[in-house]
């Protein structure tokens, strides 16, 4: 059970992340999750997906892209990107123990996305110690 200054700490990352969000509007689905797969917070836009589903899928993600920088030895994975048909997923490692992941849409500007997304995952780092 979280304590209650836990709770507040989430509550304003939660804030935080949903300002961002809605400043720009081609990202429509956000979520801070475990690298192991449990949901912490999931700001789910157009096309909902099941919250348990999400973070699994992510988890998988880092987990084969840990297994693929390893092999390859080149370092520890930072985010990865799959451009899709009909939209984007971009997952940033906000620490060993956190990802953020961020569904934008197709016509999203990806260099600025991705610079959306170091400057959060910067401030997500100082908020979730």
């Amino acid at each position: 059970m979280q304590t209650p200054s836990a709770d507040s700490a989430m509550s304003k990352v939660e804030s935080y992340l949903e300002e961002t969000v809605s400043r720009e509007p081609t990202i429509h689905s956000a979520a801070i999750m475990t690298a192991d797969g449990l949901p912490l917070i999931v700001l789910m836009g157009k096309g909902e997906v099941e919250k348990l589903e999400l973070a699994a899928a992510i988890a998988s993600l880092g987990a084969l892209s840990e297994q693929t920088t390893s092999r390859l030895k080149i370092g520890q994975y930072k985010d990865l990107m799959l451009r899709c048909s009909r939209g984007h997923l971009l997952v940033k490692r906000i620490s060993e123990a956190n990802v953020l992941a961020v569904i934008a849409d197709r016509s999203a500007n990806l260099g600025a996305i991705t610079l959306i997304i170091d400057s959060v995952t910067k401030r997500l780092k100082r908020m979730l110690k």
